[in-house]
């Protein structure tokens, strides 16, 4: 099985739409945060999400990246 899962299967709306539900990055804790949700035709899905940090020079930004998503068996 790849390292991704289905990720690559996930319409990036459902994606988008789910990383919005996720706690601030700024104050979140440095783990993965998985999310269950309903992605059209591939059903019920479980996708990880991992905080991240880009840095440019001086600044910083901290955003959510989608890590990996499987589907949810018994959904």
């Amino acid at each position: 099985m790849e390292i991704n899962g289905i990720l690559a299967q996930v319409p990036g709306p459902f994606i988008a739409r789910t990383s919005q539900t996720l706690p601030p990055t700024a104050t979140a804790e440095d783990r993965d945060y998985p999310v269950e949700i309903e992605a059209g035709h591939l059903g019920a899905v479980r996708i990880t999400f991992r905080k991240l940090k880009l840095k440019r020079a001086k600044h910083s930004h901290w955003f959510w990246a989608a890590k990996r998503a499987e589907r949810v068996e018994g959904s």
